[in-house]
């Protein structure tokens, strides 16, 4: 395993693994039947890498810096010739990057929220970009820099919000449409061979809002993920009609293949009062806490768990899909 340990509660390691997750993974990768080894995800990743050489990785790593971190540990592995669990180079550089995964599904006729995106301040807002609009970093994952005061209503709001977002991210900042509506999340685990089998869809998950203490708003930030965060806010699997959760799934494993995931990733949509689903991002390497003791859980082993399966289970089944897709089976 290679994987980046949190240290702190720190709002730029809320996506690294804390030391539970870690010992988790490792009783997957042992009940699995494999010998656990682990690398952490630093400046010395390389070298231990090349000197461990271990049979496949199961990849966890974030990266540690610039705005492609998470192909690091894939580009390591791919130098090295060893295999690894999870998306490749130019998936996780892709899905990063929230505008650019936008246009390539755009391209593809996937329907997003309208967006612009904005480098400086003074840079002029596209007339048919409509308020209200959600701020996001453009390259950061777990809903980092997201808050209830992301969605702005007028011009001098929008404008308030992006000085600070410059000056804390220094990043482009995406601005899209806000969809003010049901917000689903859709787990993933499989591969595409063709001919033979496709990807599955886990249970899916819905965020209600309506248990949100009413200052966090309908948006799923950082701090209705952490200081007011609580199981009993998502419901799984979502009680929704059979045609719309054929729907989901359906886009769902469109965009996995697209944008080229591998074994596992979670997707986030949100629909309309029309009904229309509109893609808001893919993490292709999602979060797998399950601490159960402080209520904290991840959505991916969350829908895990709805399926049958438990956290040892869901790590064999991510392994064995990759070791399948390398031909160890």
């Amino acid at each position: 395993m290679v994987c980046n340990t949190r240290h702190s509660e720190d709002e730029f390691e809320v996506e690294y693994d804390p030391p539970d997750t870690i010992e988790k993974v490792k009783a997957g990768i042992e009940y699995a039947g494999h010998k656990f080894l682990f690398i952490e995800g630093d400046d010395d990743a390389y070298e231990n890498l090349r000197t461990l050489r271990p049979d496949i990785v199961f990849n966890r790593a974030e990266g540690r810096r610039g705005e492609s971190r998470e192909s690091h540990i894939p580009g390591c592995c791919e130098m090295l010739g060893i295999p690894y669990v999870g998306s490749g180079i130019m998936t996780t550089a892709i899905c990063l990057d929230k505008p650019r995964t936008k246009e390539v599904l755009e391209f593809h006729r996937i329907k997003t929220a309208p967006f612009q995106v904005f480098s400086t301040l003074d840079e002029p807002r596209n007339p048919e970009l409509r308020f209200p609009l959600i701020l996001k970093p453009s390259h950061e994952g777990s809903s980092m820099g997201i808050n209830f005061d992301n969605v702005v209503r007028t011009e001098a709001a929008m404008r308030t919000k992006l000085v600070e977002m410059l000056e804390a991210y220094r990043q482009p900042i995406l601005a899209e449409a806000f969809i003010d509506g049901r917000e689903f999340t859709v787990g993933i685990l499989g591969n595409f061979n063709p001919g033979r089998e496709q990807p599955r869809v886990l249970p899916i998950l819905e965020i209600d809002f309506s248990r949100f203490r009413p200052e966090l708003g309908n948006v799923l930030g950082q701090k209705a993920k952490t200081v007011f965060d609580s199981s009993k806010n998502y419901v799984c699997p979502a009680k929704i009609p059979e045609d719309l959760r054929h729907r989901i799934e359906d886009i769902s494993k469109r965009i996995f293949k697209v944008l080229d995931c591998k074994d596992f990733a979670r997707l986030d949509f949100r629909m309309d009062s029309n009904g229309d689903l509109y893609f808001l991002e893919i993490n292709p390497l999602p979060g797998i806490d399950y601490y159960t003791e402080k209520d904290e859980l991840s959505f991916y082993p969350m829908m895990a768990y709805a399926e049958g399966m438990d956290y040892r289970e869901m790590i064999k089944q991510i392994l064995e899909a990759a070791l399948k897709r390398y031909g160890f089976h």
